[in-house]
């Protein structure tokens, strides 16, 4: 059942399905989550529950989308400021991210995982993630070059993405992390940064 066709109802319907998804990966770990479990914690028959989801790596897909929506929206509503510069809101964001992965290592391990998935439920589910991730960037870098955002955005998230992996492997700690994905940034930014707010020779900011 496509996401632009449902009801309201079925819209809300659909979201307690898939916060009983999280709930069962919190409480069994998402390797042990079952289609039938999921349907009795959120009191919808199995059927139905296939009705949304054809597969089983199709509904945990969808609760990553839906738990990693919920958390960068925390985070990006909590930290966005009228006078925030680019490189403020995106530690903020980076920071918020790593704690919060490192508290969740299964949606950490199932992230890494939907992200190699081939099935096509699972891709577009991946896609649509990464073009709602590549939205947030464009407000957070708001105010440097349009062209230089993609790459930014690019560089930013394989950073992030291979510390939470180090992280998951115990290759590195919280703090580590956090150290070198902000060197990273920083080194990305903070010329940018410059650049953009260099004076013109009208005396104002240059403004892509």
């Amino acid at each position: 059942m496509p996401l632009a066709s449902m009801t309201s109802r079925q819209l809300i319907r659909r979201a307690k399905i898939l916060e009983a998804v999280v709930d069962a990966i919190a409480d069994v770990g998402h390797e042990a989550v079952q289609m039938r479990d999921v349907a009795q914690r959120s009191g919808v028959g199995l059927a139905t529950a296939y009705r949304y989801f054809r597969s089983k790596e199709h509904l945990l897909a969808a609760a990553l989308e839906a738990w990693q929506e919920r958390l960068t929206r925390r985070i990006v509503s909590s930290s966005q400021r009228d006078d925030q510069d680019p490189l403020s809101g995106v530690l903020v964001y980076l920071h918020g991210a790593q704690r919060a992965f490192s508290r969740n290592r299964e949606m950490t391990a199932l992230m890494l995982q939907m992200m190699t998935s081939t099935d096509p439920d699972v891709v577009a589910t991946i896609d649509r993630m990464n073009l709602t991730n590549a939205e947030m960037f464009e407000r957070l870098l708001d105010g440097l070059p349009p062209q230089d955002i993609p790459s930014l955005s690019f560089a930013l998230n394989a950073a992030l993405t291979s510390a939470i992996t180090r992280m998951l492997n115990g290759r590195m700690s919280l703090q580590e992390s956090r150290t070198h994905v902000e060197w990273t940034a920083r080194a990305l930014l903070d010329p940018a940064t410059r650049n953009a707010r260099q004076p013109g020779r009208d005396g104002r900011r240059n403004r892509p």
